[in-house]
């Protein structure tokens, strides 16, 4: 049975003291953007059985991206839609590729190399308006989303102990990186995960944590809009923050009570050499999506024996339905109104040797649609009721 979490509301009159030990002001004379405030807990009660999408699904559409020597993606890091295009990030070969809504290939955004226009090592993209930003391990390159050209690149500060590998931008004087591994000093002082920059500059430094996190590769800022995004939560506290251009606020916690980890157990399990010990332990951890689309917040999160687990909250009521991830695709994105996921081809294949004509995205390896295993990613449209 799909376990229900029900919504605890913080309504203590405590502003959150305990987060200040991640936050810092860079200057005592400039004011931080970080806000004091309560925020919503969801506490999980029942966490056992198959999370099915069929109550939540209105419609959907499949969306084949197409297949060519100059499309095909190995390890879809990011992707954003906006208006008639969709663009992905492709970790594996280092490439932004842009399709159209119907999944035909349009372009490539620049290429990795050392020419001019290029970029050598992409680790993040964002768009905002008519620019694409690509985060170059320590610079950022701004490229027209029309014309494809680059217009501008900047170096930032790192001071040597600085190694960022997700952004988020509103433009060159206003963005924010977040570290994979801050940099302890000899004495234990400790670098912040998160710093608000300023052309090339450090203005402000957030989440002095320290727990290491278990994977710093993937997306930490989650867009809500252009102008918005989600950070998901550092693994010990399950804390899901909102930042706006000059706002950050603790939005809301995800309570898995005694399935929570703790931070002895963090410390001890991520310390630990055997492969995969950390994902595999038998509490829940590491939510690694969270996206806002019409009246609901979707989340995703590894739990017992590194099974996935997925779960969608209601703005309205505060209830949340949280289930295993059985046949489901990867969600990566929302534009408001709908939720994108996608499936491999790998996946697909495997699904195709299982009868699950019950299942709500059955159609995407139905017989009906004939993907072979050398075809592009598969990507699925959700509309929501």
């Amino acid at each position: 049975m799909v376990g229900v979490l029900h919504c605890v509301k913080n309504i203590m009159n405590r502003k959150l003291f305990v987060l200040m030990y991640f936050f810092i002001f860079v200057s005592c004379n400039r004011h931080s953007i970080f806000v004091l405030n309560d925020y919503t807990v969801y506490k999980v009660e029942k966490y056992d059985g198959v999370f099915y999408w069929d109550d939540f699904v209105d419609k959907f559409e499949i969306i084949p991206l197409e297949t060519n020597a100059n499309s095909i993606i190995g390890e879809l890091q990011k992707g954003i839609v906006t208006g008639d295009d969709i663009y992905i990030f492709d970790f594996m070969y280092q490439s932004i590729l842009n399709f159209d809504i119907e999944g035909n290939f349009k372009r490539e955004i620049s290429k990795k190399g050392r020419g001019p226009d290029e970029y050598i090592e992409a680790r993040d993209f964002h768009i905002i308006g008519d620019n694409i930003y690509v985060l170059d391990y320590q610079k950022i390159h701004r490229y027209c989303k029309t014309t494809g050209d680059k217009e501008d690149t900047w170096i930032f500060e790192t001071q040597g102990i600085f190694n960022p590998v997700n952004m988020f931008i509103f433009d060159k004087n206003n963005y924010f990186l977040w570290d994979s591994k801050p940099y302890t000093s000899a004495s234990g002082q400790k670098e912040p995960y998160m710093r608000k920059m300023q052309n090339g500059s450090v203005i402000e430094k957030f989440f002095f944590n320290e727990i290491p996190q278990a994977d710093e590769t993937t997306r930490r800022f989650q867009m809500i809009d252009e102008y918005s995004c989600y950070i998901r939560p550092i693994d010990d506290e399950n804390i899901v923050y909102k930042l706006r251009k000059d706002t950050l606020i603790a939005s809301f916690k995800i309570d898995f009570g005694r399935m929570a980890m703790t931070i002895p157990e963090i410390k001890e399990l991520l310390n630990n050499n055997q492969r995969d010990v950390y994902l595999r332990y038998n509490k829940f951890k590491n939510i690694s999506t969270v996206l806002e689309v019409n009246n609901y917040i979707y989340f995703s999160c590894i739990g017992p024996k590194g099974v996935k687990f997925e779960g969608i909250i209601s703005k309205h009521t505060g209830n949340v339905t949280f289930g295993v991830a059985s046949a489901n695709p990867i969600f990566f994105f929302s534009d408001g109104t709908f939720l994108y996921g996608y499936y491999d081809q790998f996946s697909i294949d495997s699904l195709k040797e299982y009868n699950i004509e019950q299942h709500c995205f059955y159609q995407v390896w139905s017989g009906e649609n004939q993907y072979n295993i050398e075809d592009n990613l598969v990507l699925v449209k959700v509309l929501l009721k």
